[in-house]
């Protein structure tokens, strides 16, 4: 699932500072928080301070860090509108890298989350429904002209070691919108869900696997569009507690009213 880097609209990440990551689509169902907490996990493991902010109502990302009693990398679920407050004071905490889940469907939430990232990651299926409502997304997000790249979610796995005609026709068909794609896609397996429910990752149970294998792939490819010379954890002297206190961003207000299902933050 490789494909030419033939990224437009590149604009380098400042030096220096926090780092923002988008996870989106405006279809829903594309697995969008499946990316975005398996690379807000590989990056912690990483030895990176990481926010997973919860953009999403339905709060899968704050159901998975509920699963997970709390432990890191954090999730804080974010109400409307405050995006921006969090990722300063975030920033000035000594955050290194905020990952956003967005919701579907919203044109606002969507432009705000990708205005504010380094780097956004279109996730899309290798579905005849999902290549067709792409183009909503591409067409919102390039007048933005912010770094941004496709990830293939939930293809079929290889057969003899080649890709299923559909996957090679997705990314012809990506190919043409003049955006990166990252090379390395998710594929199709179980393990994403059942460890999910669990609150853990594929890389977390099994390093070996093949899932882990993907999704430190993807996280490579991120994390070098990230920190093009290298990724560098800001020192620890910078921050005020000997870890990120999610009670800094409570006491700025930009914690959800109400958060999903019940979940709550954890430092």
């Amino acid at each position: 699932m490789s494909a030419p880097m033939q990224g437009i609209d590149r604009i380098a990440p400042s030096e220096g500072g926090m780092r923002t990551l988008a996870v989106v689509a405006l279809k829903g169902g594309t697995g969008k928080t499946t990316v975005a907490v398996n690379l807000a996990s590989r990056a912690h493991a990483a030895g990176l301070k990481v926010v997973l902010a919860d953009m999403d109502p339905q709060g899968s990302s704050s159901d998975w860090s509920k699963s997970r009693g709390g432990a890191a990398p954090m999730t804080l679920p974010l109400k409307f509108g405050s995006l921006f407050p969090a990722q300063n004071t975030a920033d000035n905490a000594g955050v290194d890298l905020m990952i956003l889940d967005t919701r579907a469907s919203s044109q606002m939430d969507t432009v705000a989350a990708v205005k504010a990232a380094d780097l956004s990651l279109i996730v899309v299926r290798p579905t005849v429904i999902d290549l067709r409502a792409i183009a909503a997304t591409v067409d919102l997000l390039r007048p933005l002209r912010r770094q941004a790249a496709f990830v293939i979610n939930q293809a079929p796995c290889q057969r003899t070691g080649r890709d299923p005609v559909m996957v090679l026709e997705a990314i012809e068909l990506l190919l043409r919108y003049g955006l990166a794609i990252a090379p390395v896609g998710l594929r199709g397996r179980q393990i994403y869900q059942t460890t999910f429910s669990r609150g853990t990752t594929p890389a977390e149970e099994d390093p070996a696997s093949a899932a882990g294998a993907e999704t430190q792939r993807l996280w490579d490819f991120a994390a070098e569009k990230l920190w093009p010379a290298g990724v560098r954890p800001r020192p620890a002297g910078r921050l005020p507690h000997p870890s990120f206190d999610p009670r800094g961003l409570a006491m700025a207000g930009v914690l959800s009213a109400v958060v999903p299902h019940g979940a709550q933050a954890h430092p």
